[in-house]
């Protein structure tokens, strides 16, 4: 009985970021007295009172998240950036987005350190959802309320723009917005206005990096851009492939950080492909922070760039 009992905590833990309660525990045959043990023994903590968490691994945010909802007994739920980040929508799937935020009811207070909690009406079931066994807010109400910790309303926008080519209602979405509503409410006035600027915008795009391709075709002070461009070293033969090209300045924008090639597999092939597009004389440079920002931003970045580079060509040519 006592090994089923452990056999059925661990499984519960793996699918709970290695976290679990101590009633969840004793529900399944896995009393006090043995969670007492396993404390004194070290491979369980518990960092909030009535949460348990199996030793061993790192500690990760999805991990932190789910301490806090389950610490709150069913009444606190990722939220706002927390959530945004869980749905993985376009302008916080990145580090600098790994906030632990959570909505719990007005009579509930918890102290975790580096949390933010927002204290609000009870949640209504349509406004919950389940990401990675960590319940949050849905999309529609996470959308409704970034507005209210985001100042950047371009970055509520790029959201939106997010949902919008997951071919989420937009019905839906100003109904949870208008359902949500208060005077003077940030969070949903500005998602509010994003809506109802929806019909003066062109065609969604397909991707943040799909706008900044299309704003450096645009821009005249550019020179000329190809996508996937191909890297052509003296003998002919293309040595690598860029996911924009600028030739004339020998120039490659790459959509990925160097951080997501990395392993044993990806980064010599990688490696290798950077130093056959060096000795080509080109440089390479890798968008995946600059996908925290706004396209326009990066299209400054990328044209400052341009204009070393040409500076630095010329000078060589002479």
């Amino acid at each position: 009985m006592a090994d089923h009992a452990m056999r059925a905590v661990a499984e519960l833990a793996a699918a709970q970021h290695r976290a679990f309660t101590r009633q969840q525990a004793v529900s399944l045959n896995f009393s006090r007295r043995r969670v007492g043990t396993a404390l004194r023994a070290g491979w369980l903590t518990e960092p909030l009172p009535g949460v348990l968490v199996m030793t061993g691994t790192p500690s990760t945010w999805r991990q932190r998240l789910m301490i806090v909802t389950l610490a709150a007994n069913g009444v606190a739920v990722a939220s706002h950036r927390a959530a945004a980040r869980l749905h993985h929508l376009d302008g916080f799937d990145h580090a600098g987005m790994a906030v632990i935020e959570a909505s719990t009811n007005r009579a509930f207070r918890i102290n975790y350190p580096n949390a933010v909690f927002h204290h609000v009406r009870p949640l209504e079931p349509q406004d919950l959802t389940t990401v990675d066994g960590v319940r949050c807010t849905t999309i529609a109400r996470t959308l409704a309320d970034l507005g209210s910790v985001v100042r950047d309303r371009s970055t509520v926008g790029r959201a939106l723009t997010d949902a919008r080519r997951r071919s989420i209602s937009l019905t839906s979405l100003r109904a949870t917005a208008e359902r949500l509503h208060r005077p003077g409410q940030r969070g949903t006035g500005v998602l509010l206005r994003l809506l109802d600027a929806i019909p003066f915008e062109g065609a969604v795009p397909a991707s943040w990096f799909e706008e900044l391709l299309a704003m450096c075709l645009d821009d005249p002070a550019l020179p000329m851009i190809v996508p996937q461009c191909p890297i052509v070293a003296e003998d002919g033969s293309v040595v690598a492939k860029t996911d924009i090209g600028i030739p004339s300045v020998k120039l490659g924008l790459e959509a990925h950080s160097r951080r997501f090639h990395y392993g044993p597999l990806r980064e010599p092939l990688d490696e290798e492909r950077d130093l056959a597009a060096a000795c080509c004389g080109w440089e390479l440079l890798y968008l995946g922070w600059y996908a925290t920002k706004r396209p326009a931003e990066v299209l400054a970045v990328v044209k400052r760039v341009v204009r070393a580079r040409q500076g630095a060509l010329s000078g060589r040519d002479r």
